[in-house]
């Protein structure tokens, strides 16, 4: 057998083995089951075409590492890329708040960081980091609505974004303090 006869059996074999390949009725099935999942949003692209969590989560980890470095144009090529691929994961999303966040872009910001709460309600750094936005933009009752979700869902007082949000807090009610000191002084 030449090399040419080998390859071809090599390929037949894999076909045999894939339920895409597989030239059955039933591949039919599958396929058209599959692409409907698909297309109303049951499963990712990342699903559709198999591809292994385990590379995600290592560009995933590549992007985090970039982001942590300040390389915010590279970061954001990579979760991009990584939202295309699974647009229901909460990370991805969260990430590109924080790049948002640390380029200024505050309403992408803003809307990053309310899509991963959409797919994980539990995600405190996406709700303390939307919160300080809110603060910087002097929004207090929607920052203090966020921190205190945070507080709250933090019920052992250890996670760190938890934490930050206690401080916000306090530093909220003194900052309101002071502006109603300000109002009665002008006043006077």
């Amino acid at each position: 057998m030449n090399e040419i006869e080998q390859r071809d059996k090599l390929l037949a074999d894999e076909r045999g083995k894939s339920k895409l390949l597989d030239p059955t009725p039933h591949r039919k099935k599958y396929v058209i089951e599959l692409l409907y999942r698909f297309f109303s949003k049951k499963i990712s692209y990342a699903e559709l075409t198999g591809i292994p969590q385990k590379e995600l989560l290592q560009l995933a980890e590549m992007g985090y590492i970039k982001l942590l470095y300040g390389k915010l144009q590279e970061s954001q090529k990579i979760f991009d890329c990584l939202m295309s691929l699974d647009p229901k994961n909460f990370y991805y999303h969260a990430a590109m708040g924080s790049i948002y966040q640390k380029r200024k872009n505050y309403v992408d910001a803003v809307f990053e960081y309310t899509e991963a709460l959409k797919y994980n309600p539990e995600d405190l750094a996406s709700l303390v980091n939307r919160g300080e936005i809110y603060l910087i933009h002097k929004n207090f009752r929607r920052a203090a609505e966020d921190f205190r979700e945070a507080i709250i869902k933090d019920t052992d007082g250890k996670n760190n974004f938890a934490n930050r949000a206690r401080s916000l807090v306090i530093a909220i009610k003194r900052n309101v303090q002071k502006e109603k000191q300000q109002l009665v002084q002008f006043k006077s």
